[in-house]
């Protein structure tokens, strides 16, 4: 299954050579196709699943858009984190609940950020409902920075070869 996705992938690779490596342009995409995901998710639950403004979970009764965002991160965190796992990250050493762990952690983190970049800007850009609108995409840009550096160097970080820590074991 990774060879098929990495071979589609690798397909649209050749004219962003020059502008990004191919470890990075893979994560880009498993990371687009994964948000893709999570958009027609959504966009499937709130249309098709929930015909309601309130839905009731016997527990709990949530608005329309959060079952539905609900229905979104379900579908699309498990699958950002097998993609991330096993096409992206591969030549992790640590164990995989400790990748799990630190991953859902990351979530976390980008969930509560977006909440709360988003609410700062919408709230600061109010009066001007174009830039209001970009700082969707600004906050999309930051927090995909973010989760790649988090997610390379502390989820699925990868021994140096030759580092400090490797020199003084021998």
């Amino acid at each position: 299954m990774r060879t098929a996705i990495l071979a589609v992938i690798d397909f649209f690779y050749p004219p962003f050579k020059k502008f990004i490596s191919l470890h990075n342009f893979r994560y880009l995409a498993t990371g687009g196709g994964t948000l893709l995901l999570g958009i027609l998710s959504y966009y499937f639950a709130y249309f098709f699943i929930f015909k309601t403004e309130e839905v009731d979970f016997g527990v709990i009764v949530l608005q329309r858009e959060t079952a539905s965002l609900l229905i979104d991160y379900t579908i699309a965190i498990p699958t950002s984190f097998l993609l991330n796992k096993y096409v992206i990250f591969t030549h992790s050493e640590l164990k995989g609940r400790v990748q799990l762990f630190r991953f859902l952690n990351l979530q976390f983190i980008n969930i509560l950020a977006n909440y709360v970049l988003l609410k700062f800007l919408l709230e600061l850009l109010r009066d001007y409902p174009t830039l209001a609108m970009l700082s969707r995409i600004l906050v999309s840009v930051l927090m995909a920075l973010f989760s790649y550096l988090y997610q390379h160097y502390f989820t699925f970080s990868v021994k140096k070869i030759g580092s400090k820590k490797e020199e003084k074991k021998h």
